[in-house]
């Protein structure tokens, strides 16, 4: 994927290299041995039968309500404290790359949503994105690298450490520039779900639900996401400064059979428990992903949630 020009989105806050206090969730070889520490966790057999299921980690694009993420924190990194931020440390060049690459696709995201919601008679909001590195601040609580790219409703905003990429490509075997604009993409779909009602729609469902009814509520909400990314992907082929390279599509396709539930449960405890889905299958990912790009409409994107 080629992103011409030098559009990059206005609505993007850099706090890569600052480092935290109180959390400790700072870069550098401290906060990768933590990181290293929560995913033991994780992939435990006890983080496999308590956190896994309920959907703690997301390993791509997920959503985070406030009384959620506070419970994770408060779970994961032993305490609420306060994050103070210090002056950015120097990031390397291929961080300083990935974010611009970030920020540009971002900017395309932009052009075609407000597009969208402009020939349905509406005004598309546009969501930030903070870029950091290890851990920062956000309106649903504190955030960790570990927890991969989120999107908190409550500042309306995208949640990303670059540094995921570089676990796409090797824990993953998701490398690609399209996989990564993708996951973008997907985080971006949840915003539209926020400003469409749909995640309020999907919280009250959840209420009253058993753990396995929510999950699949949830797994719902979430190949949407897929499909409005799926969306994005058609419609930014029409723009002047995107070009899709040969390969482009089939990263993405790679991207969601990598971060479908049954392809991580299988890598993580060697068997598949559907119930505790909490984002869909492989298939299912990237059965949607390709509907949204088929079709380029967001009516094509009803999963029923």
């Amino acid at each position: 994927m080629k992103i011409g020009g030098n559009r990059r989105s206005s609505n993007v806050e850099d706090r890569r290299g600052q480092r935290s206090s109180g959390t400790r969730l700072g870069g550098g070889r401290g906060n990768n041995a933590l990181i290293g520490t929560i995913m033991k966790v994780l992939f435990s057999r006890a983080g496999r039968r308590f956190l896994l299921p309920i959907g703690v980690i997301a390993v791509l694009g997920f959503v985070l309500f406030p009384a959620q993420m506070k419970g994770l924190v408060l779970a994961l990194m032993g305490g609420g404290s306060q994050v103070a931020q210090t002056a950015p440390a120097p990031q390397s060049a291929t961080s300083n790359q990935q974010a611009a690459f970030s920020s540009a696709v971002l900017a395309t995201t932009e052009e075609v949503w407000n597009d969208v919601f402009t020939q349905g008679g509406a005004t598309y909001p546009e969501p930030g994105m903070v870029l950091y590195s290890g851990g920062t601040r956000s309106a649903c609580g504190s955030a960790s690298s570990a927890m991969g790219p989120f999107y908190c409703p409550a500042d309306q905003k995208v949640y990303l450490d670059v540094s995921f990429f570089h676990e796409m490509a090797t824990r993953m075997n998701a490398a690609g520039d399209f996989a990564q604009a993708y996951v973008i993409a997907h985080e971006v779909g949840h915003h539209v779900q926020n400003v469409l009602g749909i995640l309020d729609k999907s919280q009250r469902l959840k209420r009253g639900l058993s753990k396995t009814e929510g999950n699949a509520v949830q797994v719902k909400v979430e190949l949407q996401a897929d499909c409005f990314a799926g969306l994005w992907a058609s419609k930014a082929r029409g723009l002047s400064s995107v070009t899709l390279e040969a390969g482009d599509f089939e990263e993405a396709i790679g991207a969601a059979r990598a971060v479908g539930d049954d392809t991580l449960q299988k890598k993580s405890q060697g068997y598949v428990i559907p119930e505790a889905f909490t984002h869909g299958s492989a298939a299912d990912r990237i059965k949607w992903f390709k509907r949204g790009f088929s079709t380029g409409s967001v009516d094509a994107c009803d999963t029923g949630v």
